[in-house]
């Protein structure tokens, strides 16, 4: 063969082998998380001294040495003394004009979130923001803006349905541009209520609802999945005179449900007739029940600032009620989920997870169940636990790895030492200061 002929023998396998690479992508090493105790968010007991394989984005395997052998050449790391669990999915997460929030609450372990009421260009910043980073979370659920009835108590954040036909098209409209979810606002009337519900059925998608001037119970028989606030169970299980004039209040001033929620529920009877048929209906239907706890809670020590001695007592009372009714709505089989609410009285900024997480523990579930309620529970309410929101293989590779155990002490999930989401290790240090 001549010189010019060899010359050009070379360069076309050097062009065919480049070809070939360029659709070969090169096999990332397996990742080994070793010795961690880990709380996978099913509920089940901790493993001891166990053993996550990564692969990618997702976990290959996981279980104890015996079970998972260590793989050849994987990139192993000796997590001794620390507790592994999923990432934390805040499913009452508000943006506002706060982008950087989302990303301080993943260095802190929250690798999912859902904004349950914003439209969807307040969210233009976030998405660049993690493109620009190249990060592969938090993961985010919107549901555009609220679905509300006439004189919106958030216009900005709102659309204004005013009968059921035009909240059944507000409702599509919202989905088609891109809503994982739709949520529902307290002014909205039964009707139009039930006609957003019924467009979430048709497109499988969660709906949810912050009530005031609706029986919950009504609304969930009815088929909704899930309500926002503990505090939109109080007017149902009032007397039906004290429930209308409750009703009326709020009606004629939005703002009359602030302190009047604290007096409503200081004087709730949580085993009266009206009790016990809402548990009646949470143990046929399971709704999702979002407490958000730290939002309301009161504590003596630190009053609202202004507010007499008296309803500073009144608010106190009124938020041991909601943690009460929290820990029996919970028991009579409704699916507790976690939200922080994203600014609340007594957690620095991005710190209103771990609030709500300790509240809850405090109405009575048990760290671990709080847990799960933060992890496998909130993603079965985004509709995604075939995705993450629990540590098993073939899910995604979302988790939180952290300095003790949260199974015995809920407040360890404030030592948070790595976060991984999608098989990739977030920069705690850079986002930490978001």
């Amino acid at each position: 063969m001549s010189r010019p002929l060899r010359l050009i023998a070379i360069i076309g396998t050097f062009i065919i082998s480049a070809a070939l690479s360029a659709r070969t992508p090169i096999q990332a090493r397996l990742v080994v998380l070793d010795n961690a105790r880990v709380i996978d968010g099913t509920g089940r007991a901790p493993l001891e001294r166990a053993r996550i394989v990564i692969d990618g984005d997702h976990i290959l395997r996981i279980g104890g040495p015996a079970q998972v052998p260590l793989p050849p050449q994987a990139d192993t790391i000796d997590l001794s003394g620390r507790t592994i669990v999923p990432g934390l999915i805040d499913l009452h997460f508000h943006i506002e004009n706060d982008p950087k929030l989302a990303l301080r609450q993943l260095s802190h372990g929250v690798t999912a979130f859902r904004d349950p009421g914003q439209w969807n260009e307040r969210f233009e910043l976030l998405r660049k923001m993690i493109a620009d980073d190249h990060l592969p979370g938090p993961r985010i659920f919107t549901t555009g803006p609220h679905i509300d009835g006439e004189h919106p108590a958030y216009p900005a954040d709102s659309v204004v349905a005013r009968d059921a036909e035009e909240a059944r098209r507000l409702a599509e409209r919202n989905v088609r541009q891109g809503a994982s979810a739709l949520k529902i606002y307290f002014r909205l009337p039964f009707a139009s209520a039930k006609a957003v519900v019924d467009v979430c059925r048709a497109r499988s998608i969660p709906c949810t609802a912050h009530l005031e001037i609706i029986d919950a119970r009504e609304l969930i028989e009815a088929g909704l999945d899930g309500i926002e606030h503990i505090t939109s169970l109080g007017m149902g299980l009032l007397p039906q005179v004290d429930a209308e004039a409750y009703r009326q209040s709020v009606l004629a001033d939005n703002d009359a449900r602030r302190d009047g929620r604290y007096r409503m529920f200081a004087k709730l009877d949580l085993d009266g007739p009206q009790a016990r048929d809402l548990y009646a209906t949470l143990a046929a239907r399971h709704p999702w029940i979002d407490p958000t706890l730290a939002v309301f809670e009161r504590r003596a020590d630190r009053p609202v600032a202004g507010t007499t001695t008296e309803m500073a007592a009144t608010m106190v009372a009124g938020f041991t009620r909601m943690k009460q009714l929290t820990g029996r709505v919970s028991g009579a089989g409704a699916r507790v989920v976690m939200g922080g609410h994203s600014t609340v009285p007594f957690a620095e900024r991005g710190e209103a997870p771990w609030r709500e997480l300790e509240l809850l523990v405090e109405s009575g579930l048990t760290p671990l169940e709080a847990i799960t309620a933060a992890t496998s529970t909130a993603a079965a309410f985004l509709y995604r636990s075939d995705q993450f929101g629990s540590l098993q293989p073939g899910l995604k590779a979302d988790l939180v790895v952290l300095r003790s155990d949260p199974s015995r002490n809920i407040s360890a999930v404030r030592e948070v030492d790595r976060v991984m989401v999608g098989g990739a290790w977030i920069d705690l240090a850079k986002y930490s200061r978001y």
